[in-house]
């Protein structure tokens, strides 16, 4: 079976949630002889697509390989001029690119494909215009993307007048994305969520040519696995993601402005690492807290989870299944994540992580943490025998074989 696969950026390096879902699915598909996968990404910002240091990793597993240059960022006042002007959301013109249009044109009059999985909506403008296609069209939905921009705007509208206008942004955003989630939903054959949340969440929004399966984000777990015993300092909190990502903006900022008054407050020598690259300003200007490090884009963010004691979920938005926790779970760490931040993942508060939503209650269950650490011992063997049992990738990735030959 040929399958060609669309990514909005090079699989390779897994640094980031999309690329490991990706370059998971590149060496499961790679590997299986009952498939020929051809791969049409756009190279990472700023990169050379020709010498993208991603090639030889990706040609391992795919028959072709195509990278095309990334499209330049969109200047706010085209953002603004569309937004006002303009019916699409935002993300279905984030990547419009004539030079991708013409390389999967190149590759459509050159090959035959059975299947073109699309890997989240922001790709879907790639074929939703094309017509006489033959191939079976697959969309990898990350996330319920109208069901996150409406969690944005009313994270925003509780937020005071100084957010209000970001929130009727997000929330112009999100009846914009609902029309065009429908509109893919029912233009593509199969469709993928990644959690039951996602799930019923499209489900919503009409009715599908077929049932919307269920792949969930996994874990690679020998690359993540717990440390070796007494790495950790004591005291020492992390939060790891991408920090120009909103969700996580508001998760630290909250965190640090909320919560972590009350901690300190207990534990004056306590420590809180924020790990991720590309911080928001909102972001930088969070190391002038006491105790706070903002560390940008490290080598490993797996050392700075190692040493600490806890790693902490403050998410108020979002969706998907975020792999920090995953990552967390499965490098034998003690979790506290908000509800929002567990979403997706069919876990039991208190056994395999601890769940927290008000600020008061949040600090609260992590300064029980700090001072029992067999409590943290028993959930850090819990969460990861949790993630052994349902977020292996070995066990994970089979499910998408079914969905590719339609069984």
């Amino acid at each position: 079976m040929k399958v060609l696969l669309l990514t909005p950026q090079t699989p390779y390096p897994p640094d980031q949630g999309a690329p490991i879902r990706n370059y998971s699915f590149v060496r499961y598909l790679g590997q299986n002889p009952g498939f020929e996968l051809s791969l049409l990404s756009f190279a990472r910002p700023g990169e050379d697509p020709i010498q993208s240091p991603a090639l030889a990793e990706l040609k391992k597993y795919c028959h072709r390989v195509e990278l095309v240059a990334h499209p330049p960022a969109r200047t706010k006042l085209t953002r603004l001029r569309e937004s006002l002007f303009g019916r699409l959301p935002d993300l279905a013109k984030r990547l419009a690119s004539p030079a991708f249009e013409a390389a999967l044109t190149r590759l459509l009059e050159t090959e035959n494909f059975d299947v073109i999985q699309c890997e989240a909506l922001e790709m879907a403008p790639f074929l939703l215009e094309r017509a006489n296609l033959t191939a079976r069209l697959v969309l990898d939905e990350h996330n319920a993307e109208y069901l996150l921009q409406k969690r944005i705007f009313e994270q925003d509208w509780q937020g005071g007048w100084k957010r209000r206008p970001a929130a009727l942004y997000s929330r112009l955003q999100a009846r914009r994305l609902a029309d065009y989630e429908r509109q893919a939903l029912v233009r593509f054959d199969r469709a993928i969520a990644v959690s039951q949340p996602d799930r019923a969440a499209l489900e919503k929004l009409g009715p599908t040519l077929h049932p919307i399966a269920v792949i969930p984000n996994g874990i690679d777990l020998d690359e993540f696995n717990p440390g070796p015993a007494g790495e950790e300092d004591p005291d020492r909190l992390v939060f790891t993601g991408t920090m120009d990502f909103r969700p996580n903006v508001d998760a630290v900022t909250w965190f640090v402005n909320e919560v972590w008054p009350l901690v300190r407050a207990k534990k004056p020598g306590a420590r809180f690492d924020i790990v991720g690259r590309r911080p928001a300003q909102a972001v930088a200007d969070l190391k002038s807290q006491p105790g706070i490090e903002v560390t940008g884009e490290v080598a490993d963010a797996r050392h700075y989870v190692r040493r600490s004691s806890l790693y902490v979920v403050p998410m108020r938005m979002g969706g998907g299944v975020r792999f920090k926790v995953l990552e967390a779970l499965a490098m034998g760490k003690a979790v506290v994540t908000t509800a929002m931040g567990a979403d997706g993942i069919d876990m039991t508060a208190g056994r395999e992580a601890v769940v927290a939503d008000s600020a008061a209650d949040f600090a609260a269950r992590i300064l029980e943490l700090l001072d029992d650490p067999a409590r943290r011992t028993t959930l850090a063997k819990e969460g990861r025998r949790f993630v052994e049992q349902n977020f292996d990738w070995r066990k994970i990735t089979p499910g998408l074989e079914a969905v590719l030959t339609g069984d």
